[in-house]
C-alpha cells in the first residue's frame, strides 16, 4: 500500500450506479413479465367473453365481437375501390376516404362497446361531478343543481358568427368524412324568405335562446343575472340585416329576459334540461300572437274554442342525461313541470292541421311539450300554446336538433312529393335554437314549384303480406354518437338498392329507408351500416308510421337535386348486416 487512500464516491456516482445496475431474482422477473402481460391481456379478453357469452344483444344482432369490427369491414374499403369512377388515383382517394370512416367508427364502438365503460364510467363521473363539479365534453355544471349544454355557452361566449374569419374557417372545416358547411345563416334565411313571397307566404323567424342568455347567473357567480338577455356579439347585426332584407324576427330572449324580471313569474328553464320550461313556451306564444297581430295581422276567421288542461309531469333533464351517470343518481333529480295540454271542444288533444294558415317549422323547442317520447309530456308545445292565443288552427313540422336546415329540407321534400305544405299559408314561423346561429350548417336549398294537384296522393307502396326484404346499401347517412347531443333517439336514412323481397312482396327495386339510428342513447346497427354492405331488415311504408316517427331528429342522405325524393320511403326494423 502506498499509504494513499480512495476518495469516497458522491452521492451521485452511487446514485447513478445503483441505476444502472438492479439486482432482480429469477423468480420477481418472471412474475413482473406475467404480470404485465395479464394487465394488457385482460381487458380483452374479458370483453369478448362479456361479448360472446354474457352479451345477449351482441348475439341476437349477429354482430361480430367489438375488436373483429374493423377486420369485418376491410371487404367493405375493397368494393369502394372497384366502385370509384376514374383512375387508380381517384380510386384510391376514394378507398382512403372508407378507410377512414371505418376506423372512426371502429373507435367510436369500442368505446360504447366497452365493458370498462359500461361499469366504471357513470360511477366516475358520478364522483368527478359531485366532488370536482365536472361535467362532460357536452353538459356543464352550474350553480344549485343547473346544467348547461356547452354549445349554448360557446353561443353566448364565443366570437360573432359573422365575423369574416369566423365564416371562413366554419366554411372550410371539412375533410374526406365531411362536406364542408354552409356557415352563413343570412344567405339561407334571405333565400327561404325570397321562396316564401314568391307565394305570397310572410316568414317570421324565431330564434330560441339558451339557458346562459336568460340566466347566466346559474353557470357562474361573476355573471350578472340582471343584464340580461346574453347574445352572441354579431346578433344585433344579424337582426338588423334580417328586417332590411324585409323578414320578420321574433326576439324570443328579450321577451323571456323581461318575463323574468317579473318575480310573479316562475323559473323559465328547466334546471336540467337545455329546453324552456311550461312557462316559458306560454309566453312566448302569447307575445307572438300580439307580434303577428302587430306586424302581419292574419284574416278573421270563427273561432276555434280551445281549452286549456294542466298535468304535472316529471321527467329528468337532457343534459343530465348527457351526463351518462348511474340510473340511481341522486345530485340531478327528476323535475315537475305543470305543462297546459291544450283540447279541443270535443275533449280531443290538439293536433296540426293542414288546412290552417299558418305553419310553424321548428326544433325540440316546439316539440319539447308535444311529442310524448321526449318525455315531457304532450298536446302542449309551441304550436299548440300558439293556436290556443290565436284561437284558430296551426300546421306544425318539427324536428328534434332541425334548426338550421333538417326541417327546412323536410319541407322541400314534402313538397317535391307532391305534399304542398303551403298551400293555403298566410305566415310562416321558423323557430329554430339561437345556438344554431353559430354552429348550424345553414344550407342553401332550391324550393320545386308549387303542387298542382289540389289533393296530393298518399298512397303507400304497393307490398303485400308482412314485407322482410334484403338489399345493398348505396349510402347510409349514419348518427350522431351517444351523449354528444341532447336527445336520445335519432332516425337516420338509408339508400338501399338490388332490392328482394325474402317475405311477402315490393315491386321496387331501389328504395329509402328511415330506421333508429340512435335509440334510448345507444348507437344501433342502422348508423354503422356504410356503402357495399348486404342488409336484412323488414320494412313498413313510411306513410303508415310517419306521423309517429318524422318529429324525431332524422339525419338525410345528401340529395341536393331531389333525386332521391322519388323513390318510395319505409321504415325499417330488425336489422342484420353482411359485410
Amino acid at each position: 500500500m502506498n499509504g494513499t487512500s480512495q476518495p469516497l464516491p458522491t452521492r451521485e456516482e452511487i446514485a447513478e450506479r445503483e441505476i444502472g445496475h438492479t439486482d432482480i431474482s429469477r423468480g420477481t422477473a418472471r412474475l413482473l413479465i406475467v404480470a404485465f402481460v395479464l394487465m394488457l391481456a385482460t381487458p380483452p379478453i374479458a370483453q369478448l367473453a362479456y361479448e360472446l357469452c354474457l352479451e345477449p344483444q351482441a348475439a341476437a344482432d349477429r354482430m361480430p365481437p367489438s375488436s373483429l369490427q374493423f377486420f369485418a369491414r376491410l371487404p367493405i374499403v375493397a368494393n369502394a375501390y372497384g366502385a370509384a369512377n376514374g383512375g387508380s388515383i381517384r380510386k384510391l382517394l376514394v378507398a382512403n376516404s372508407q378507410l377512414l370512416r371505418n376506423i372512426d367508427e371502429y373507435e367510436h364502438q369500442l368505446e360504447e362497446r366497452s365493458l370498462l365503460t359500461r361499469l366504471f364510467l357513470g360511477p366516475t363521473r358520478e364522483v368527478l361531478a359531485k366532488y370536482g363539479g365536472a361535467g362532460s365534453d357536452q353538459a356543464e355544471i352550474g350553480r344549485d343543481g343547473w346544467l348547461f349544454f356547452r354549445p349554448d355557452i360557446e353561443y353566448v361566449t364565443g366570437p360573432g358568427f359573422l365575423e369574416p374569419h369566423v365564416l371562413s374557417h366554419r366554411a372550410s372545416s371539412g375533410s374526406q368524412q365531411a362536406a364542408p358547411l354552409q356557415p352563413d345563416p343570412r344567405l339561407a334565411i334571405i333565400q327561404f324568405h325570397q321562396q316564401l313571397a314568391a307565394r305570397g307566404i310572410r316568414l317570421i323567424i324565431l330564434p330560441t335562446p339558451g339557458k346562459p342568455s336568460i340566466y347566466p347567473e346559474q353557470l357562474s357567480r361573476r355573471a350578472d343575472g340582471n343584464s340580461v338577455p346574453l347574445q352572441n356579439r354579431s346578433f344585433e347585426r344579424f337582426k338588423q340585416e334580417m328586417l332590411e332584407a324585409g323578414v320578420l324576427v321574433f326576439d324570443a330572449a328579450t321577451v323571456l329576459a323581461e318575463a323574468k324580471r317579473d318575480s310573479a313569474n316562475p323559473p323559465l328553464f328547466l334546471r336540467t334540461d337545455t329546453h324552456w320550461t311550461p312557462a316559458g313556451v306560454q309566453i312566448v306564444a302569447k307575445r307572438l300572437r300580439e307580434f303577428i297581430d302587430r306586424e302581419s295581422p292574419l284574416p278573421k276567421k270563427e273561432p276555434v274554442d280551445y281549452h286549456p288542461r294542466p298535468v304535472d309531469v316529471t321527467s329528468l333533464g337532457d343534459i343530465a342525461v348527457m351526463l351518462r351517470l348511474p340510473s340511481n343518481q341522486s345530485l340531478f333529480p327528476r323535475e315537475t313541470a305543470t305543462i297546459r295540454q291544450i283540447e279541443l271542444p270535443d275533449q280531443q288533444m290538439w293536433q296540426p292541421d293542414a288546412s290552417g294558415d299558418v305553419l310553424l317549422l321548428g326544433d325540440s323547442f316546439t316539440n319539447i311539450y308535444s311529442l310524448a317520447d321526449l318525455n315531457w309530456g304532450s298536446a302542449a308545445g309551441l304550436a299548440e300554446q300558439l293556436s290556443f292565443q290565436l284561437q284558430r288552427p296551426v300546421d306544425r313540422l318539427a324536428q328534434n336538433d332541425g334548426g338550421a336546415y333538417a326541417v327546412r329540407q323536410s319541407l322541400i321534400q314534402e313538397l317535391a312529393r307532391g305534399h304542398d305544405r303551403l298551400a293555403g299559408k298566410q305566415i310562416v314561423i321558423w323557430q329554430f335554437a339561437a345556438r344554431e346561429l353559430a354552429s348550424g350548417d345553414w344550407k342553401l336549398l332550391t324550393m320545386p314549384a308549387a303542387s298542382t294537384d289540389a289533393s296530393p296522393s298518399t298512397d303507400v307502396p304497393a307490398t303485400a303480406g308482412d314485407l322482410v326484404v334484403q338489399g345493398i346499401v348505396r349510402a347510409a347517412a349514419g348518427a350522431p354518437r351517444p351523449g354528444t347531443v341532447p336527445y336520445r333517439e335519432a332516425v337516420t336514412g338509408i339508400h338501399l338498392v338490388d332490392v328482394k323481397a325474402i317475405q311477402g312482396s315490393i315491386a321496387e327495386r331501389e328504395v329509402i329507408v328511415y330506421c333508429w339510428g340512435l335509440k334510448q342513447n345507444q348507437t344501433t346497427n342502422a348508423a354503422r351500416l356504410t356503402s357495399g354492405q348486404n342488409v336484412t331488415l323488414r320494412l313498413i311504408p313510411w306513410e303508415r308510421v310517419k306521423n309517429r316517427f318524422e318529429r324525431f331528429n332524422r339525419i338525410e342522405l345528401d340529395d341536393p337535386d331531389f333525386h332521391l325524393v322519388q323513390l318510395p320511403v319505409y321504415w325499417g326494423e330488425e336489422i342484420s348486416s353482411v359485410p
